[in-house]
């Protein structure tokens, strides 16, 4: 009887190694991958933070030149990447007025300036735009025609606003603010001269 209890205990003992390295290999066979690189601390903290918020684990990691890495589990990454896409993360980088014009001492043509400036101008409306709740991204296109003073007939300067919103978002009371928005940025610009156009995304599968 006690060789019987002595080989048992003997048997439980030898099978817990194994069981703890089925387990490791379990464990070890989600290996994690990168879900996005070169990101400032402040986007991957987001990035994470959003993930968080749908119950997935993510961590940075330093990359290259101060920026960030985004880790997560391999088996989760696609599911990550639909939660990133409707929250529109990591947001796009926008390049200001105050980055299209640093001094280079190149020297630029009247119209590479004013074309350099319609652009800074329109990324720096559709920045502020998308941080507005429940877009998702914005953009704008800016025309401003290049006029003779002395003329009768001038053209007048437009602009057409593209926004992609959230499913449960209502962005249509917003459109007369934004067409506010952009007019006091634009010296001259028609209010009437202002379009906005609202791009609605699809629910999640799941709901």
């Amino acid at each position: 009887m006690k060789r019987h209890m002595a080989n048992a205990l003997l048997g439980r003992m030898l099978a817990v190694p194994f069981l703890l390295l089925a387990l490791l290999c379990l464990t070890g066979c989600d290996e994690e991958t990168t879900l996005y690189s070169q990101l400032e601390e402040r986007q991957a903290n987001v990035v994470i933070a959003a993930l968080g918020r749908e119950n997935i684990t993510a961590r940075k990691v330093a990359g290259e030149e101060g920026t960030w890495n985004v880790m997560i589990a391999e088996s989760r990454f696609a599911e990550a990447m639909g939660i990133l896409e409707r929250e529109g993360l990591p947001r796009r980088k926008y390049q200001g007025v105050a980055e299209s014009f640093k001094k280079t001492g190149m020297v630029s043509s009247p119209s590479e300036e004013r074309i350099r400036f319609m652009d800074a101008l329109a990324q720096d409306l559709s920045r502020t735009i998308s941080q507005i709740e429940g877009v998702v991204d914005a953009r704008v296109h800016v025309v401003l025609p290049e006029n003779d003073p002395f003329a009768k007939n001038n053209k007048p300067s437009s602009a057409a606003v593209a926004i992609r919103h959230r499913y449960d978002v209502d962005m249509a009371d917003f459109v007369p603010q934004i067409k506010s928005l952009v007019k006091n940025a634009i010296e001259g610009l028609d209010y009437n001269k202002i379009s906005v156009t609202l791009f609605r995304d699809a629910p999640p599968k799941n709901e």
